[in-house]
């Protein structure tokens, strides 16, 4: 039997098909969460914006500050008017004399204000040396014979500017700027002397020379504030309060005048013939003026009878020609002012800002106590100068333009509050 063999075919190579790329998966949207390090890691070609950043964004100023100022310039510009037309008429010549003038100024300080509430607080702090330099030369100046002028006794004049003003802002400005650059700086009394005490040592010997107490006061008075905010430990009054009462003593023994004034202040009516006249009077128009007072230019006082009714006492006049409820008035809104120029400072965006904002306010507060203090009765005659009220250009100008600091520092306060108004 014959054996068969099987042929096999050839098996053929197919070749295999080409590969397609695979599609791209379609982006969905996911629930992962993504790391905070990724997310706030700023993406190629923008620029990184902090929290900080946009917290401290320069928006509109506070318009309580706003408001509350012009409205007490305003209320100041009548009461001086009101207050200063017989003077003016009796020894210028002219009933307008006195309220042109602070007119003018007034004016010039309220473009002065907006001006300076655009430029942004800090270069004050770049220019606190020359400013403070500036502020001591001018007030040995004042202190040269011939040279200052002198007026009531009292050499506080330099060319119709009292450099004392100047004296006051800058220590507002060299204080906030040496306790932000070094906040441990007010935690010991070694290192407060210098620069803080060499400081104020030099304009209240300087002051002392004119002489100018109540101008001393203002100054130790913002000094300590300033300190107090910036962290000093409350302890040190003690050493402050042996201090200043150190340094009243020494007043009252060294100037007469110191010596008069306490005298007068505790029995006005006892020299009704000398010093105690002006705040005799004073007393007089207050308590005449009732609940409701005599009118507006109706004032008995202000006829030759109280001695510059346009200055020192100003707020008597007032008392007496819109009562009680006009004084209460124009309290609060001092009171007004100096809660929203706090406020300012607690929201200030860094430590420079907020001891600034809170120097400027104290400035107002003290200085504004201490007229109403005197006023009254409660405080010996200082001179001090009630703000926006009192006859003073270069005063007024001043002080608007340290509301413009204020108001500039509020444009950078921080969002969460502004979201409490």
């Amino acid at each position: 039997m014959a054996s068969t063999s099987r042929q096999t075919r050839p098996t053929r190579r197919v070749s295999p098909a080409p590969r397609r790329p695979a599609p791209r998966p379609v982006p969905r949207a996911s629930s992962a969460v993504i790391p905070r390090e990724q997310a706030m890691r700023p993406q190629p070609g923008t620029r990184p914006r902090s929290n900080a950043h946009a917290r401290v964004r320069a928006h509109a100023w506070d318009t309580g500050v706003f408001f509350s100022v012009m409205l007490l310039l305003i209320i100041g510009l009548i009461a001086l008017f009101s207050a200063s037309y017989s003077n003016a008429l009796f020894y210028q010549g002219s009933a307008t004399h006195f309220i042109a003038r602070q007119g003018m100024f007034a004016a010039a300080g309220v473009v002065a204000m907006i001006v300076i509430s655009k430029i942004n607080y800090k270069v004050y702090a770049h220019f606190s040396n020359i400013i403070m330099i500036g502020s001591l030369i001018l007030l040995v100046l004042v202190a040269i014979p011939g040279i200052g002028t002198v007026s009531g006794g009292a050499r506080r004049w330099l060319f119709g500017f009292q450099p004392s003003e100047l004296a006051k802002i800058t220590v507002i400005i060299c204080f906030a700027k040496w306790v932000a650059r070094d906040p441990q700086s007010v935690r010991s009394l070694k290192s407060m002397v210098r620069p803080y005490g060499y400081l104020l040592a030099a304009y209240i010997i300087l002051l002392a020379l004119e002489p100018h107490t109540s101008a001393m006061m203002i100054i130790c008075g913002i000094g300590v504030v300033i300190l107090i905010a910036g962290g000093m430990r409350l302890w040190y009054f003690g050493p402050i309060a042996v201090l200043g009462a150190g340094a009243l003593t020494a007043f009252y023994f060294m100037f007469e005048h110191v010596q008069e004034r306490f005298s007068v202040w505790l029995d006005p009516f006892s020299d009704l013939s000398g010093n105690g006249y002006q705040s005799a009077m004073g007393q007089i128009a207050i308590g005449s003026g009732g609940l409701f007072g005599k009118g507006l230019g109706q004032s008995i006082q202000k006829h030759l009878y109280l001695p510059e009714p346009q200055n020192d006492f100003i707020f008597a006049i007032w008392c007496e020609e819109m009562g009680l409820i006009g004084a209460l008035f124009v309290i609060l809104l001092f009171a007004y002012l100096i809660f929203r120029g706090f406020r300012v400072a607690r929201a200030a965006p860094d430590k420079f800002g907020c001891l600034l904002a809170t120097g400027i306010t104290a400035k107002l507060a003290i200085q504004t106590l201490m007229n109403l203090f005197v006023v009254t009765g409660i405080f010996p005659v200082t001179g001090a100068a009630l703000p926006f009220f009192s006859y003073g250009g270069t005063a007024l100008l001043l002080q608007l333009g340290e509301m413009g600091i204020l108001l500039n520092i509020s444009r950078y306060m921080r969002a969460e509050a502004k979201q409490e108004e």
